[in-house]
């Protein structure tokens, strides 16, 4: 009887929905190693292009951006801006292996976006910057 009753509690209590992560690389395999490293606590797309991207983002009701930046310019910087002010709860974290010699470059899509991280990485410091950047800040 127990155990009807904490089933019957269970089936009460809304379904926690996964948070939507859409990784963007050129590299294919490398999209599909962050994905399955990821998709355990988050529902994860992977694209290799930018193609469509805010219809996207719409219709997958995607959390955070996770996007390569290498090659950067200021195509990117009015991307990221423009996201940014389209889509207000959009997080978007940045890949890199490097930046363009262009500082202002650098600073403006520092600026644009929440958080960095150096390709390579560890797996482990990218989901620790995934969580932080997903989970709520909860009130003292």
């Amino acid at each position: 009887m127990a155990l009807v009753l904490q089933i019957h509690a269970s089936m009460n209590q809304p379904l926690l929905k996964k948070k939507r992560i859409l990784v963007i690389d050129p590299d294919h395999d490398f999209c599909k190693s962050v994905s399955l490293f990821l998709e355990e606590n988050y529902s994860v797309d992977i694209r290799k292009g930018l193609d469509y991207i805010d219809h996207t983002i719409i219709l997958k009701k995607i959390d955070l951006l996770i996007i390569e930046a290498d090659f950067a310019d200021k195509n990117l910087v009015d991307l990221l801006k423009r996201l940014k002010e389209n889509h207000g709860n959009l997080k978007i974290l940045i890949m890199y292996t490097y930046f363009p010699s262009d500082h202002e470059i650098e600073r403006q899509i520092g600026k644009g976006v929440d958080d960095m991280i150096a390709k390579p990485f560890d797996v482990y410091l990218l989901k620790k910057k995934v969580d932080k950047l997903l989970t709520p800040i909860k009130n003292a």
